[in-house]
């Protein structure tokens, strides 16, 4: 059987971002300041611009809401969801490692308030109060944490 454009789901909206697991098995996120979603916190990731690639639009992000430079190191997954409003949103996360000697420092101080590390105990915290911005947030600090085997440390 040929499956034919019913089957098709399209997806306009289109992200790209990082999972940064610390040595101590914590994760990096961000905390949003943008209407919608201030208040919240999530993986360094944004919108793909038009004509850019999915791992430069990572690092651009990554750069743009942490200061840091960092490198791909393994393609994570594509995690998709759906916004309020029902429109479809497809997230491209990799696994990244900042380069040495940087300090957190985010460019875009009018999207976000700060950035830092959270232990699984103080993310899941954050989960239960409704912190984290969405629930592919979870599930990335989670296949993030198997990538780089923590899951036995914890």
């Amino acid at each position: 059987m040929q499956y034919d454009e019913k089957h098709h789901i399209p997806i306009k909206a289109k992200a790209a971002g990082v999972a940064i697991i610390n040595n101590q098995c914590q994760i990096l996120l961000v905390h949003e300041k943008l209407p919608g979603k201030a208040g919240l916190w999530h993986i360094p990731s944004g919108s793909v611009e038009e004509n850019e690639s999915l791992e430069v639009a990572a690092l651009r992000e990554t750069k743009e809401e942490t200061g840091l430079d960092v490198s791909l190191v393994s393609y994570m997954d594509t995690y998709v969801g759906r916004f309020n409003d029902g429109e479809f949103v497809a997230r491209h996360v990799w696994l990244a490692k900042p380069t040495e000697n940087q300090q957190i420092d985010p460019q875009f101080k009018e999207e976000i308030k700060e950035c830092r590390y959270f232990s699984r105990e103080e993310f899941m915290d954050l989960y239960q109060q409704g912190k984290i911005r969405m629930h592919h947030t979870k599930l990335i600090f989670e296949d993030a944490l198997a990538m780089v085997n923590c899951l036995g440390s914890l």
